[in-house]
């Protein structure tokens, strides 16, 4: 090899370029292995179950497996401690990849406030539907005197007449003022029997009628054990007629063989005993 060439592999300009290329191929190659070490991208982690933890426990639970949590809502749930995770998402037991972050709603303090809007003039189905969608619920109608028949004339919270823009809790209950139109309607009471209370309230309501006191034979031991009740009795009796907004009384059990005597239906007897001319024709 000539001298030159070997000049040119010992000058020291050659060596500086070799070591810089050499440098940062090995940073290439370290910062390739630390990112596939920090996303772990072959590493699968079963999502915890959060729910009914403080956000500080959900968080050092998360952080002991990789996990990051992020709270991007707040609900008010009666019952429920203030400050801990009522939702989450991912789900628990969902798959994710470590370093993920798990989305938590976290139960407030206190209710949030909403606004009650304009229903002056608003159909009694379209009402509720707007309250619904804000977070109120109608637990009754009160049916005044008015030309105009099912459409909204006030609404009520705690027995007073409300305003628009006013502020209650949200997941409040308000009654719904409607129009009875001309005259005093009558309507029959329709079947409650056999439905679960939330059922007989909605059947009840579209029947026009409201819901007057609510009777169980055994006392539920918690929110969810009344969702397992039925009405098997009611005050006044099926086909009975009488005025729109008529509050219905319900009898609620668990024993489903209390529905396996027949249900007690009023029968107008005048409407079925025949008249003396019907008698002397035949």
């Amino acid at each position: 090899m000539s001298n030159k060439v070997k000049r040119i592999f010992v000058n020291p300009f050659t060596i500086s370029i070799v070591a810089v290329i050499a440098l940062a191929a090995l940073m290439i190659i370290g910062t390739l292995y630390w990112l596939d070490s920090y996303t772990n991208h072959d590493t699968e982690l079963v999502v915890p179950d959060l729910k009914d933890l403080s956000e500080s426990e959900a968080a050092k639970m998360l952080k002991d497996k990789h996990l990051y949590c992020e709270v991007v809502d707040s609900v008010f749930m009666k019952g429920k401690k203030p400050g801990n995770v009522v939702d989450q998402t991912p789900v628990a037991g969902a798959k994710v990849k470590a370093e993920r972050t798990i989305y938590l709603v976290i139960n407030a303090r206190s209710p949030r406030k909403v606004a009650l809007p304009d229903l002056k003039d608003v159909s009694v189905r379209q009402a509720e539907a707007i309250l619904n969608s804000i977070g109120l619920r109608v637990e009754g109608y009160e049916y005044v005197p008015s030309i105009y028949k099912d459409l909204v004339e006030d609404v009520k919270y705690d027995r007073k007449v409300m305003l628009s823009g006013e502020r209650v809790n949200e997941g409040s209950a308000v009654t719904l003022c409607v129009g009875m139109g001309p005259g005093n309607e009558i309507v029959p009471i329709v079947s409650l029997r056999g439905l679960s209370l939330d059922q007989a309230i909605d059947k009840a309501h579209s029947a026009s009628l409201n819901i007057g006191s609510i009777n169980y034979d055994v006392q539920p031991n918690s929110e969810l054990d009344k969702t397992l009740y039925v009405v098997y009795k009611q005050m006044p009796i099926t086909g009975k007629e009488v005025s729109m907004g008529q509050p219905v009384t319900l009898f609620l059990t668990k024993d489903k063989k209390l529905l396996d005597t027949p249900e007690e239906v009023y029968i107008d007897s005048s409407a079925v005993q025949p008249k003396e001319d019907d008698l002397f024709a035949q």
